[in-house]
């Protein structure tokens, strides 16, 4: 078994206290000293299977997105645990009559245009940036996403990562995978 096996089959049946994200770590040499950008469009984003829930008057669900005041009694009965709530100056008052403002920062979650921050959650773009520290921090997934899910995002950044990287003359010395709050593996 190799040691992306080992990986998901640990974190991605383990159980977690919240969804947190899966790291693509890459230590490379660049001796060249080439510094660009560029981006990668993934298999899925690295919000998927994530819920989140925008605070509006009309209540509807959209994959995992959920809209509506009705939702938030469900998240505080406990019966859906949503990953974020995001709400606008609107809708203000159902965190305030609710006495649940102290978990709410107005820096994340209050926002102004939501259809912007949906099109952020769901997006599969991820820049990646060449610079002198000879280090990428990528995310690529989180711990709900399958194996197959986590698998193909990997292998697809890990290609790319190849081909760009032999065009330019950098050549990878090492490969982690770990979790937000978790150890790393050594891929490579």
């Amino acid at each position: 078994m190799n040691n992306i096996s080992v990986f998901s089959n640990y974190y991605l049946n383990k159980k977690f206290n919240f969804c947190e994200s899966i790291d693509l770590n890459v230590v490379f040499n660049n001796k060249k000293k080439k510094y660009f950008n560029f981006f990668l469009n993934l298999f899925y984003s690295v919000n998927e299977n994530k819920k989140f829930l925008f605070l509006l008057k009309k209540n509807k669900k959209d994959n995992n997105i959920y809209f509506g005041n009705y939702y938030i009694k469900n998240f505080l009965n406990k019966e859906i645990i949503f990953d974020k709530i995001f709400y606008n100056k609107e809708n203000f008052f159902i965190i305030n009559n609710l006495k649940i403002k102290k978990f709410f920062s107005k820096k994340k979650f209050l926002i102004e245009n939501y259809n912007e921050k949906i099109k952020q959650l769901n997006s599969k773009i991820t820049k990646i940036i060449i610079n002198k520290n000879n280090f990428l921090n990528i995310k690529i997934g989180n711990i709900n996403f399958t194996k197959i899910m986590f698998e193909k995002n990997f292998f697809f950044i890990i290609n790319n990562l190849k081909k760009i990287f032999f065009n330019n003359n950098i050549y990878i010395e090492k490969i982690f995978l770990n979790t937000t709050m978790g150890k790393s593996f050594l891929i490579k």
